[in-house]
């Protein structure tokens, strides 16, 4: 008797939970957040699944939150990479046009010292809200145009800006302001030229023009005078980084697997890679990008995605993670990993788990005593209607790392999902 039967294809969704890998921390007993934490719902995916670790870019590679996600997406970061600015720009609702310089920007708080700008926090105490929104209205009020360039701000995540100008004559090519993380108590960087093309020197000249002003226009604003009173800090400068232009036609992600994704995400640098390569894209109600997100109200409208939209791969990326990590918070990693697993439960408990396969991801390493994204793989773990089972029982870094996937790049990903959900194109005859 034949066991044969039309093949049938599933849905998929992927939780990429941002900076959730980690290193062992002697707070811990030599253990990592994602190991102490308790995650039934992790460990049920993956102890009904199979498991493994993933590289985001290659192995040894510290990727950005953007490059890691590009790989996720199914996109060569070596080929595909724009740049962190346009991403950041059109997540924030920036239309780009050929030519535009798209550049990442932080809300900072500044110091002068010695005729020098010394940063005191990356991320003006984490300035977020109606304070960060009126900071950037001063911005766009007062800065309009430099030496002929468009210049047009945009508010993002949090304390984040996407920096837009505008003009004739702009090249990407230029250097960081920011002096980077874990590195407060040091100066403004001057941008430079990375090469030696008019276009870069005269883009260079126009941020630093830029980062001057927006401090002589800030240091002194009636939102900082009240958040100095408040014993918060001021966000009284911008710093730059991730500079780049609109990138070249890409196929769309619909174009490219023939499925249509759909994704949710807490962070403008992800809604705009998503809107890039043609993705539909929400910031769902309570999602913050922080520690306090709403996790139960994103598991709430991933439910309600599932059930009513026309959509065959889901994903799902919460931040909290890499905050916590960049943070130097082990507990907090461990709280938010506790949350972020209630939320997978709802979802798994409402969702059709026959019809579906479920993926853990992360799109970078953010350990919390190197406060920075480092190239540890990650763990990775898929559960699905026909998926192959190991016999590993913990969603971690080192269980995972036993499991039958082995060790993949991101750029697998995809691939490995729509073969799971039996939707993946044969290669040759």
């Amino acid at each position: 008797m034949s066991l044969w039967k039309p093949v049938e294809t599933y849905r998929a969704i992927i939780f990429i939970l941002d900076g959730i890998g980690d290193r062992p921390l002697p707070e811990l007993n030599n253990k990592t957040p994602l190991q102490v934490a308790y995650k039934p719902n992790m460990d049920y995916i993956a102890s009904h699944g199979m498991t493994g670790i993933m590289d985001p870019i290659e192995p040894g590679v510290r990727p950005g939150t953007d490059t890691g996600h590009l790989a996720i997406f199914g996109y060569e970061p070596y080929l595909y990479y724009p740049g962190r600015g346009p991403l950041e720009a059109v997540g924030a609702g920036a239309r780009l046009n050929p030519g535009d310089v798209a550049i990442r920007c932080n809300l900072a708080t500044a110091i002068e010292k010695n005729r020098k700008l010394i940063i005191i926090d990356r991320r003006a105490g984490r300035i977020k809200g109606e304070d960060a929104k009126l900071i950037i209205k001063t911005l766009n009020e007062n800065i309009k145009e430099v030496e002929g360039v468009k210049v047009e701000f945009y508010p993002a995540t949090a304390h984040r800006v996407a920096l837009v100008l505008r003009g004739k004559g702009l090249s990407p090519k230029i250097s960081n302001s920011d002096p980077g993380t874990a590195m407060e108590n040091n100066p403004i960087k001057e941008v430079r030229p990375l090469d030696s093309s008019l276009e870069a020197a005269k883009t260079a000249r126009i941020v630093n023009k830029i980062i001057v002003e927006t401090y002589r226009l800030l240091k002194d604003h009636p939102v900082n005078k009240r958040r100095e009173s408040e014993g918060k800090l001021p966000a009284n400068v911008i710093l730059t980084r991730g500079a780049g232009m609109i990138p070249l036609a890409l196929k769309s992600f619909s174009e490219r697997f023939n499925v249509r994704g759909y994704v949710i995400a807490e962070e403008d640098t992800i809604i705009g890679l998503a809107r890039i390569l043609g993705m539909e894209t929400e910031v769902p109600d309570g999602a913050t990008g922080d520690l306090e997100t709403d996790t139960m109200s994103i598991a709430r409208r991933v439910v309600e995605v599932y059930n009513n939209y026309n959509v065959d791969i889901l994903f799902v990326q919460i931040k909290g993670p890499d905050i916590a990590g960049h943070d130097a918070n082990y507990e907090g990693k461990i709280k938010i990993i506790e949350k972020i697993d209630k939320m997978i439960e709802y979802i798994l408990n409402n969702t059709n788990q026959e019809k579906t396969v479920y993926v853990l991801t992360a799109d970078h390493s953010t350990p919390c005593n190197v406060r920075d994204h480092t190239g540890d793989p990650v763990p990775i773990a898929f559960m699905g209607p026909q998926c192959r089972v190991d016999d590993i029982k913990s969603y971690d870094e080192l269980n995972c790392a036993k499991g039958i996937i082995g060790r993949i790049r991101g750029v697998n990903l995809i691939p490995i999902v729509l073969n799971q959900m039996n939707r993946r194109l044969k290669f040759g005859e």
